[in-house]
């Protein structure tokens, strides 16, 4: 059984994935599982999959919080980081608690994205948190 951090990593590199290439998330689940040795497993498709047909109202509330950098200009690793952790504040809020959805995003830039990239995230994410408590 995966653990809730390997459900986010495998999901994080599907969406990824899915970001460069265009393919779907059962395309891009398949190469996955075999290309990085990462299980690939309901959980993890599932919530591939709910980023995805969420994007477009993620992708709304990052640009909000992201002032200095629209979407388009926000690295493809962060955006999908970033994906994951909007989602779960925003649609599984009572599942997971935001702290630890925040902290997630924030472990997983520390293994994929630039060094000053997860001030950036933790920025963006902390925003939309606080404006969430209101």
């Amino acid at each position: 059984m995966m653990t809730k951090h390997e459900v986010r990593e495998a999901a994080f590199i599907i969406l990824y994935q899915m970001e460069i290439t265009g393919q779907n998330v059962n395309e891009i689940s398949e190469c996955t599982s075999d290309e990085f040795e990462i299980p690939v497993n309901n959980a993890v498709i599932k919530l591939a999959d709910n980023v995805w047909r969420n994007k477009e109202e993620i992708d709304s509330i990052i640009g909000k919080y992201s002032p200095s950098r629209s979407v388009a200009r926000i690295s493809k690793v962060n955006l999908s980081i970033l994906r994951i952790s909007v989602y779960e504040l925003t649609f599984e809020k009572e599942k997971i608690p935001p702290k630890v959805s925040i902290n997630e995003a924030i472990e997983l830039s520390k293994a994929y994205a630039e060094n000053n990239d997860k001030a950036f995230i933790n920025g963006v994410l902390n925003s939309y948190y606080k404006d969430l408590g209101k």
